[in-house]
């Protein structure tokens, strides 16, 4: 692709996106809007009970449409071929995905990376939910930066292999889905795995910080600490007072 057609592309690509997110935004040039763009007030409160339908304690400070028409522009290239591969309409899914400010931003580059993730059962992509609270709970913990990201994205489904329950752990052993699948899912249908940066877009960018009580009051702790088989480090961690204190 030559700079001209790559110009020609992006432009393209930026009218379709502004045509498709218009109503959501204040006023603005549709061909040259900002990375990342205030909602009008509507599309705020619309998008603010979107992530408190099943986060309702997320305290949100700011929401931000993106407008990257590179990056739409490929994934509407890659719906297209799913399409044809698919014989029919793949599934665009509105889905939650818990970052860093800074990975956040970075993924409008050079995609989400997976291998930063620990925690791939269900398959060494990149995880998706349609649960804000599961997405919090199982993001990465690193206390390195306490502004959060919700990516709420765009997700194309087509054919989808759904990891049995008695065999989620075989899951991380799963580079690429099996078969003729482009999607790996949990047993419940919580979790979404992909498996190529052009099957997502994200939408919108809701911030907020990183509180203790956002993990111990989640639906999922309790359930979490059930199943939990603590390591030596984790009681450790947990009971480390105890460990220092002098043998009586």
């Amino acid at each position: 692709m030559t700079s001209t057609d790559d110009l020609e592309f992006t432009e393209h690509a930026a009218a379709c996106f502004s045509e498709r997110t218009l109503p959501l935004m204040l006023p603005l040039n549709i061909y040259y809007r900002p990375l990342l763009n205030e909602l009008n007030s509507d599309a705020y409160n619309d998008v603010e009970q979107l992530v408190k339908n099943t986060f309702p304690n997320c305290n949100v400070s700011q929401i931000r449409l993106v407008c990257a028409p590179q990056l739409y522009g490929m994934y509407m290239l890659r719906k297209e071929e799913m399409n044809l591969a698919v014989g029919q309409r793949v599934q665009e899914k509105l889905l939650f995905h818990v970052t860093t400010e800074s990975r956040a931003m970075e993924s409008l580059d050079c995609g989400l990376d997976w291998r930063r993730t620990r925690r791939n059962k269900f398959g060494r992509g990149v995880s998706f939910s349609d649960d804000a609270d599961y997405a919090n709970y199982y993001a990465n913990k690193s206390p390195s930066e306490e502004t959060r990201v919700i990516m709420i994205c765009w997700v194309l489904v087509g054919e989808t292999y759904v990891v049995p329950r008695q065999r989620e752990y075989a899951g991380r052993s799963l580079v690429v889905p099996p078969g003729c699948a482009d999607t790996t899912m949990s047993h419940n249908g919580r979790v979404y795995v992909k498996y190529n940066n052009n099957e997502f877009y994200p939408l919108y960018f809701v911030y907020y910080q990183r509180k203790p009580e956002y993990l111990t009051n989640s639906k999922y702790f309790r359930r979490d600490k059930i199943s939990f088989s603590p390591s030596l480090e984790e009681i450790v961690r947990i009971f480390g007072d105890v460990f220092k204190s002098p043998t009586n």
